[in-house]
């Protein structure tokens, strides 16, 4: 597992509460155009209000890094059959056990 994920840095202009957030949708959609808005519960984070462009950017980023990790995980399969061939299962095994 890697490390703890770092958390982002909020200011209290970024946090409002829900019902402040129903009756100020409008102003709340025009700030999260600037910076996330954190929407709040009972004193928690409950929700974030996210421009779209900003949030296919992080999109993009994630699928990005999930195809990277994926590229690495099939990378050291590789090295790892390379250097230990009898870990190798043949392609009839494999159908078989998915019968």
């Amino acid at each position: 597992m890697g490390a703890p994920m770092e958390k982002p840095t909020i200011t209290n202009d970024q946090l409002i509460k829900s019902s402040e957030a129903s009756k100020n949708f409008g102003s709340l959609r025009k700030k999260s155009k600037l910076n996330p808005m954190f929407i709040t519960e009972n004193g928690s984070i409950d929700s974030v209000l996210v421009d779209y462009r900003y949030y296919e950017q992080m999109y993009q980023r994630l699928a990005e890094l999930e195809a990277k990790e994926e590229e690495n995980m099939l990378l050291q399969r590789i090295e790892d059959l390379e250097k230990n061939p009898e870990l190798a299962v043949s392609w009839k095994e494999v159908r078989r056990s998915n019968k």
